[in-house]
């Protein structure tokens, strides 16, 4: 081909002359949008790409590479980690009710299970639902935290009604926390208000709360501690404010413990009626009464003999332990 500037010969298909530089409008070349399209019909026809982890060439369809053993397809793996975070909760709700019937047969048992359910819950928060970021990528760790905090429907079917099923959102820890909430707000959080309210209570540490944390109707006030400074008449008047701040509330039993061992229990009708006796300073009944309320003995009559029995009561509740016998030797 001859360059009809200077007539030099270009070779066929030149883009410009080699001698003087002219642009040859027959030989132009193609347009870049063209050149792509041309680019990417060439790699959809490809049938290996590189692995996104290890570079190494695999096929376009695989699953897993042959070479680093990491997974490549991420609808794969999250439909993985669907799976299992599904059957790992499923796990955690059956070991976490099994725990909660185990309770009222056999309590270490119970305890055992509950963990290994709050476990399993734990477990099930920590099984990643999105594959890692690739090309050096960061995602949003608020995203991160939406997606692994993710409600799940759980359905276990009842043993003796096969057709019908328990249906529960969320994992045993959210009930744990769900319940441990309640047990501080109505009733810790009362016992807390009386020991604050009164410089005698101070060294007194006592623990309200539903029965193994999870049984409404039974409420355990248990004696966690004791200062040399607290009389019988301090930790009843204790007791007693206590009864007073939840007597519009009904429960089927109050169970007196000291250091978890439970020692007494009282009628939740009974129990109501000491708050609101106490509240109108019937003393006769909050002091006199209550030892039979307890289930220890008669109606002990005002005056000594009353006096006796009541602090026959706080020596069977807590002074018999060797940690209170300070307490116990002021009793006698």
């Amino acid at each position: 081909m001859q360059c009809p500037e200077c007539h030099a010969q270009t070779e066929p298909g030149a883009a410009a002359c080699g001698s003087c530089g002219l642009i040859l409008l027959n030989s132009a070349p193609k347009r870049r949008a063209e050149d792509y399209a041309g680019q990417k019909r060439r790699a959809a026809d490809r049938t290996y790409q590189p692995c996104n982890f290890c570079g190494g060439e695999i096929e376009t369809i695989a699953i897993r590479c042959r070479h680093c053993s990491e997974i490549v397809n991420e609808e794969y793996y999250r439909a993985r980690a669907a799976k299992i975070r599904s059957r790992v909760n499923y796990a955690s709700w059956v070991a976490y009710l099994f725990g909660l019937a185990a309770l009222l047969v056999f309590r270490p048992v119970g305890i055992v299970s509950i963990g290994a359910g709050l476990l399993l819950s734990i477990a099930y928060y920590a099984i990643p639902v999105e594959p890692p970021a690739q090309g050096g990528k960061k995602r949003s760790f608020r995203r991160f935290l939406t997606q692994q905090l993710r409600m799940e429907r759980v359905a276990i079917p009842l043993p003796a009604l096969r057709k019908m099923k328990m249906v529960f959102v969320g994992t045993p820890l959210i009930a744990a926390v769900v319940g441990y909430t309640a047990n501080a707000v109505l009733l810790q959080k009362p016992v807390d208000e009386v020991l604050k309210s009164n410089a005698a209570f101070n060294g007194m540490r006592v623990s309200a709360h539903y029965q193994y944390w999870v049984i409404p109707g039974v409420v355990v006030y248990d004696l966690k501690e004791l200062s040399v400074k607290q009389t019988p008449i301090d930790v009843h008047t204790a007791l007693l404010e206590f009864a007073k701040k939840v007597r519009d509330k009904r429960y089927s039993r109050v169970d007196l413990s000291y250091r978890g061992t439970t020692k007494f229990s009282i009628d939740g009708d009974a129990f109501a009626r000491l708050g609101e006796e106490y509240e109108k300073r019937n003393f006769e009944y909050v002091l006199y009464d209550f030892p039979r309320l307890a289930g220890k003995t008669q109606k002990a009559p005002a005056g000594p003999t009353g006096r006796d029995e009541l602090l026959k009561f706080h020596r069977q509740w807590y002074g018999d332990d060797a940690l209170t016998k300070t307490i116990a030797n002021g009793m006698m």
